[in-house]
């Protein structure tokens, strides 16, 4: 609640600051000066208004080094009216934007998770493993063996293994930092249901030959999704996924399917599954740079679309990215497709909603992100918010989008 507050408040800073800003800018432009007089980018129209006073007296400031993640060229030696005579949307940036269509280097966000911080944990942490303990769990006693001569009679006994394993996995769980996942969950009245093999085969909405199903129970899951991003009835298709990583998977192959020669445009913050499955569809794909607080560059964005308008629009939107929890402001992104006259027929827009799209409906002040706004499909990860313990995720789409890749499986 306190993180979607601080995004209420940035928004309404920025509705004071932009208009002095643009005049700071305009004014800056019009003064021939050395890029060495900088200066940070104001925080109140207050700070703006100064900034316009000082351009009087012959300063200028640079605002692309705080504008975003991208670095000032080598050549960034003077700002003159005849470089900024000419309107561009990418006055803030920089021109050279990454392209992943063939770059072999991993694309998208490292993970820092891997720390371990047990500060304030208080007496529920779990002592770790012996020494023997640990030997239990080493590759060699745990292995399986494949032949009879390999009969596996110097291997511990499997219960014991076992409550080995559970031991580590409460230790771990005892100390669990970083990763944003809902730990309080409790799921023993699912346990008698374990001995069952159970499998929703093909489509959760078209009944199956194979009997042993929980297909209302799916529908059930993808039908209170639609509600919470307000789907009219029968307007959507979805399916409980694997995580996150498949719902942007089969997200991205739709806008590919709708628009075959489209090029993706995400942030250079984005998980990397989006990166991932550009390079599965051999699609064009473009990293634009971030703001500070990790939201995708708006006039980066607005450049790039602007220099390919021949070509169709896909955009991944982040609500919530992986490190810095960062969300895209979608009507922005909106604002922008309209002012360079793209037609809804030419963009497909993607919410990669792994950490925070379940969450935000039920937050005051949250932008909303919904299916009443020109979207295609949203993903989910079960993990996070829900605390799922098996692989769980969220695909949701617009029923007709599913219709351009379905196909009749005679034995489902």
């Amino acid at each position: 609640h306190e993180h979607n507050f601080q995004l209420h408040n940035l928004s309404t800073m920025r509705s004071v600051i932009n208009p002095a800003y643009r005049a700071a800018r305009t004014a800056a432009a019009r003064t021939r000066c050395p890029s060495s007089s900088s200066s940070f980018l104001p925080t109140s129209s207050a700070a703006a208004s100064r900034v316009a006073s000082n351009n009087s007296n012959n300063s200028v400031v640079d605002f692309r080094r705080f504008k975003s993640s991208l670095p000032l060229p080598e050549d960034d030696h003077e700002i003159t009216e005849s470089s900024t005579s000419e309107p561009r949307l990418d006055n803030n940036t920089a021109p050279d934007i990454s392209d992943f269509t063939s770059d072999p280097l991993k694309a998208g966000t490292p993970s820092p998770w891997a720390v371990f911080d047990a500060w304030g944990a208080g007496e529920g942490i779990i002592d770790p493993l012996s020494d023997d303990e640990e030997a239990m769990l080493s590759p060699e006693m745990v292995r399986i063996p494949i032949d009879d001569e390999d009969d596996g009679a110097n291997l511990p006994n499997e219960s014991d293994i076992l409550a080995v394993y559970d031991k580590l996995l409460k230790r771990k769980s005892s100390v669990h930092f970083g990763y944003p996942y809902n730990l309080m969950y409790n799921h023993e009245e699912l346990y008698e249901f374990m001995k069952y093999s159970i499998n929703n085969l093909g489509d959760p909405f078209i009944t199956s030959n194979y009997g042993v199903h929980s297909r209302q129970f799916e529908c059930s899951v993808i039908d209170f999704f639609a509600k919470l991003w307000k789907m009219e009835s029968d307007s959507y298709w979805g399916y409980v996924t694997t995580c996150g990583t498949e719902g942007n998977l089969h997200g991205i192959l739709l806008a590919r399917e709708c628009h075959p020669d489209g090029i993706l445009y995400s942030s250079r913050e984005t998980h990397y599954s989006i990166f991932k499955a550009a390079r599965y569809y051999r699609m064009d794909a473009k990293a634009i740079p971030t703001l500070p607080m990790g939201e995708i560059d708006y006039d980066a964005l607005a450049a790039e679309i602007s220099k390919n308008k021949d070509r169709p629009v896909i955009i991944n939107v982040n609500i919530g990215t992986t490190v810095k929890g960062a969300v895209d402001n979608l009507d922005r992104i909106l604002r922008i497709l309209k002012t360079l006259d793209i037609p809804r027929e030419r963009y497909h827009i993607h919410c990669d909603g792994a950490l925070f799209a379940m969450m935000m409906p039920f937050v005051d002040w949250a932008p909303e992100v919904s299916f009443r706004k020109p979207i295609d499909s949203i993903a989910v990860s079960g993990h996070k918010m829900l605390g799922c313990p098996m692989p769980c995720g969220i695909a949701l789409t617009r029923k007709e989008h599913v219709e351009k890749v379905e196909q009749k499986i005679e034995y489902l």
